[in-house]
């Protein structure tokens, strides 16, 4: 069928299937599209595996100045916020909050995506054919194991959580001891690595639902204002996978600068004080 006739069939509302050829990988797309999985797939895999060894391998320095900066990763440190110092040696805070954004990003609408067009192949992309494995298991969205995607709003609400102690973080940075208040380099860090993260939450679908999403129709009083919160958020959220790439980054920049600075690898600057 030529593409003149399939064009205009479609333009009558004719669905008409178009060819694929099936088998891992095979499409009759000519542009690069296999770049977007490739970098996504690296960028997951590097961001689980240097979590896996920083927290369970590198235990070297996870803060600085007696806490007063402490990395993205090990944060909040529960451990020395509930004073709880009989502990075995070999545990850090990271192990007991860090199920809490790998849960808030593992079941996130837009990880969803990247996830399954990535490491399950379901596929790699539009009109790109799936392994022939995935024809026979067939696709069963969230009805079967990934059933477990539905508890992302509980995440969300201990997201929130976890993110308002991280800009309590980044105030701790400002106590330079002696009375002395200022920012350094690492507040600038953390206070960076905590604006990201607000933005990737606030621009969650999720959360935007907390605010007018479950109304019929929005109309004046409290209603209004719901609704105007509602479109704000619509807004953000269209950059929502911007939002989620650069908060990991710097999840991992912050803790490669807070390792450095324990280990007097470098030091960090104090850029003004009062």
């Amino acid at each position: 069928m030529a593409n003149w006739d399939r064009e205009h069939l479609s333009s009558l509302g004719i669905n008409v299937k178009l060819p694929l050829r099936r088998g891992f990988g095979r499409t009759q797309r000519i542009d690069n599209w296999w770049t977007e999985p490739i970098w996504m797939a690296t960028a997951l895999t590097l961001a689980l595996v240097y979590t896996a060894l920083r927290v369970l391998v590198w235990d070297g320095g996870i803060h600085y100045d007696d806490h007063r900066v402490t990395s993205p990763i090990f944060s909040p440190d529960v451990l020395h916020m509930l004073h709880i110092t009989n502990h075995p040696g070999w545990m850090n805070s990271a192990m007991l909050i860090l199920w809490i954004p790998f849960g808030f990003r593992g079941t996130c609408y837009y990880m969803r995506r990247v996830y399954h067009r990535t490491f399950l192949q379901n596929p790699t992309g539009c009109m790109i054919a799936k392994p022939e494995l995935n024809y026979s298991v067939g696709y069963k969205g969230e009805r079967g194991l990934f059933i477990l995607n539905n508890i992302h709003r509980y995440m969300l609400y201990l997201a929130i959580i976890i993110l308002s102690i991280k800009f309590y973080d980044v105030v701790l940075t400002t106590d330079l001891g002696e009375g002395s208040r200022g920012v350094s380099i690492g507040t600038l860090i953390l206070g960076i690595e905590s604006f990201l993260l607000f933005m990737y939450v606030s621009s969650c679908h999720a959360f935007r639902h907390i605010f007018g999403g479950g109304m019929d129709r929005w109309r004046g009083g409290v209603s209004g204002v719901f609704g105007s919160l509602y479109r704000s958020i619509s807004r953000v959220n269209v950059h929502h996978s911007f939002w989620f790439w650069t908060s990991l980054a710097m999840v991992f920049l912050g803790d490669l600068f807070v390792w450095a600075v324990s280990e007097n690898i470098i030091g960090d600057q104090i850029l003004l004080e009062w």
